[in-house]
C-alpha cells in the first residue's frame, strides 16, 4: 500500500482538476419543448424536473451514510417500536418464530472424502460429534455465559437483537465451571456498549468501536463495561478491547452478527426497521387516533339539563341510589362513560360531537400502507398479519415468498452465529481429548471434520397432501431426494426418520401387524417308528 500513497499536495491538485473536469461535462439545461426539459441523459439525474429538483441527497461513505449519531437514533426507534407498535413487533417476531423456532438443530455431516474414510465410519463419527455438541447446546450452564438460555434459545435472542439493534456480538470467553464439560462461554453484547473509548473520534483504523487492518479485516473490539448513555451511572465506564482472533491459534474470540451489510466496507449494521420507521410512526398514530374515536363513539352518557323551572328544592339524582352512581354532583366534574348519568347545572347544554366511527374507510387504507411496509420488509401482507383470506393459490404464493425471506436469514445466522460457536466446541473438544480427529490441526482437515447442516422448524403446508404427493414426485423424477424433502416437510434429518422408521417396522412385522404370521417355535420331529413293535 505504501508504494502508491500520495503526498497530500498532489491529492488536492487531482481533486481540484477532476472537479473541474466534472463541471465542465455538465450539459447546459436545455429548453423545455423537444428536449423534455431534462438537462442530463438520465432523468433520474435531472436536477430541473420539479419532480427531482429538491432531491439532491449527499454522496459520502458507508461511514457517512450511517453515522454514529444517527445510528443511535434509528436503534432506539426500532426498539421503542419493537415495544409499543404492532406492526412492528408483528414483524420481529415473525422472523424469531420462522427463523429459529425451537432452535436450527445441527447434524454433523463430515466430508469423508477429504478425510479418506468410509461411509460407514463417517456415520459414527458424525453420531459422536452430534452428541459432543448436544452435551454443550442443551444445557445453559455450558453455552450461555450468563447460564440462563441453551444454544437454541440465544439462536433467537441473536436473532432479534440483530434485527431490532443493526447488530449483536457474541465473545467467547474462556471460564471454567463446577460439574461442566466445556469452559468456552457465549456473551452476548448488545450494540450501544461497543464504541469508540471515551467518546473518541472515528480514525482511519477504527470506526464505532471496530478496529480493523489494511484490508478492513476486524482485528479487535472496543467494549463499554455498561452502556454509555444510561443515566445515574454508580461507576465509572471503561472500555476493553477484544480481539476479533486469538494471536496464537487464530480462533474467533468475537463473533460480529448484523442485520445485513449492505456496502462495502461497512463496519456496522443498521436495523432491520430502518427504513419503515417513518411510516410505522404514522400508521400507529392513525391506528390510536381511530380507535380512541371508535371507543367515544361507542360510549353512552344521558345529561340531565335544568331550566329555570327547575325546583332546586328536591334532591340531585345522585341521591336516588346507586342506579346513578355516575350522576356528578361536582360542576367540575364531568366525563363521558359507560352508560354514565351526567346532572347538568342550570344554563349548561351539552353539546354532542358525533365522530361517526367506525370509519369505513380505515381497512382499506391500513392495509395500503402494510402492504407497502410489508414490500420493503420482504414479508407480505398475510405472512405479516397472519390473515390468509385470498384463494389457496395466493396464500400459498404470499408463504412462498416469504419463506424465501426465512431461509435466507435462517442461512445467515447458522453463518454468523451457529457454525462459528459449533466449530470452537469442536476445537475444544479436540483439546480436552475428548475425541480422536487426526490430522485435526491441518486447516483443510478441520473443515472437514467441522462440516455440518443446520436444520430447522419444518415450513408447513396449507395442503399437506398435495405439497406430499409433490415431494415424492420431485424425488421421482430425481429434482430432490428424501434426505431434503424430510428436512424440509418436518424439519428432522432423514437418517433419524429412517433409523425410527426401520425400527417401527421390525417391530410391527414382529407382531404380525403386516399380515405375515408370527414367529412361533418349530414342531419338533416325529420319532423313527421302533422295529420292534
Amino acid at each position: 500500500m505504501g508504494l502508491f500513497r500520495k503526498s497530500p499536495e498532489e491529492l488536492l491538485m487531482r481533486e481540484a482538476i477532476r472537479l473541474a473536469r466534472s463541471a465542465a461535462e455538465v450539459p447546459r439545461p436545455v429548453a423545455q419543448g423537444g428536449g423534455g426539459g431534462v438537462e442530463t441523459r438520465w432523468r433520474g439525474a435531472s436536477r430541473v424536473l420539479r419532480s427531482m429538483a429538491s432531491w439532491i441527497p449527499g454522496l459520502g461513505s458507508p461511514r457517512r451514510d450511517l453515522c454514529s449519531g444517527e445510528r443511535g437514533m434509528l436503534v432506539a426507534r426500532s426498539r421503542d417500536a419493537m415495544r409499543n407498535h404492532l406492526v412492528a413487533r408483528a414483524a420481529i417476531v415473525r422472523l424469531r418464530t420462522n427463523v429459529v423456532g425451537t432452535g436450527l438443530v445441527c447434524r454433523a455431516q463430515v466430508d469423508h472424502e477429504a478425510l479418506g474414510i468410509g461411509e460407514q465410519e463417517a456415520e459414527r463419527l458424525n453420531a459422536r460429534l452430534d452428541r459432543l455438541w448436544s452435551l454443550y447446546a442443551d444445557d445453559p450452564r455450558e453455552c450461555d455465559a450468563e447460564a440462563m438460555l441453551n444454544h437454541y434459545q440465544l439462536q433467537a435472542l441473536v436473532l432479534v437483537s440483530a434485527m431490532v439493534g443493526g447488530d449483536v456480538f457474541v465473545a467467547t470467553p474462556d471460564a471454567e465451571r463446577e460439574g461442566c464439560l466445556y469452559s468456552t462461554r457465549l456473551q452476548l453484547i448488545e450494540t450501544d456498549r461497543v464504541g469508540n473509548p471515551a467518546g473518541a473520534l472515528d480514525s482511519e483504523r477504527l470506526v464505532e468501536g471496530v478496529e480493523f487492518d489494511a484490508l478492513g479485516a476486524p482485528v479487535a473490539y472496543h467494549v463499554c463495561t455498561g452502556y454509555p448513555n444510561e443515566l445515574n451511572r454508580r461507576t465509572p465506564l471503561r472500555w476493553e478491547r477484544l480481539p476479533a482472533f486469538g494471536p496464537n491459534t487464530g480462533r474467533r474470540r468475537v463473533l460480529h452478527v448484523m442485520a445485513d451489510k449492505e456496502r462495502p466496507g461497512q463496519k456496522r449494521g443498521a436495523p432491520y426497521l430502518a427504513p419503515v420507521l417513518e411510516p410505522l410512526q404514522k400508521l400507529e398514530r392513525y391506528s390510536s387516533a381511530e380507535l380512541m374515536a371508535a371507543v367515544i363513539s361507542a360510549m353512552f352518557t344521558v345529561f340531565i339539563k335544568k331550566n329555570g323551572d327547575f325546583d332546586t328544592g328536591n334532591l340531585p339524582l345522585s341521591a336516588l341510589g346507586d342506579g346513578h352512581a355516575d350522576v356528578a354532583d361536582d360542576p367540575g366534574d364531568l366525563q363521558l362513560g359507560e352508560g354514565a348519568v351526567v346532572d347538568l347545572g342550570r344554563g349548561e347544554e351539552p353539546v354532542i360531537a358525533n365522530p361517526a366511527r367506525p370509519n369505513a374507510q380505515f381497512d382499506p387504507f391500513f392495509m395500503a400502507v402494510v402492504k407497502e411496509i410489508g414490500a420493503a420488509l420482504e414479508l407480505p401482507q398475510e405472512e405479516l398479519l397472519l390473515h390468509y383470506n385470498s384463494s389457496y393459490s395466493a396464500a400459498r404464493a404470499a408463504m412462498l415468498q416469504a419463506w424465501r425471506f426465512y431461509s435466507l436469514r435462517r442461512w445467515w445466522l447458522a453463518c454468523d452465529f451457529c457454525q462459528p460457536s459449533r466449530e470452537l466446541i469442536v476445537d475444544e473438544a479436540v483439546a480436552r481429548g475428548l475425541i480422536e480427529l487426526p490430522g485435526y490441526h491441518d486447516p483443510a482437515r478441520r473443515k472437514a471434520y467441522c462440516q455440518a447442516i443446520w436444520i430447522g422448524p419444518a415450513r408447513g403446508a396449507i395442503d399437506e397432501l398435495k405439497e406430499a404427493n409433490a415431494a415424492g414426485k420431485r424425488i421421482e423424477i430425481g429434482v430432490s431426494n428424501e434426505t431434503l424433502e424430510t428436512a424440509a416437510m418436518t424439519g428432522e434429518p432423514w437418517q433419524q426418520v429412517f433409523r425410527q422408521r426401520l425400527r417401527e417396522v421390525e417391530q410391527r412385522r414382529a407382531a404380525g401387524l403386516y399380515g405375515d404370521p408370527p414367529p412361533t417355535a418349530p414342531a419338533p420331529a416325529p420319532e423313527p417308528p421302533n422295529p420292534e413293535e
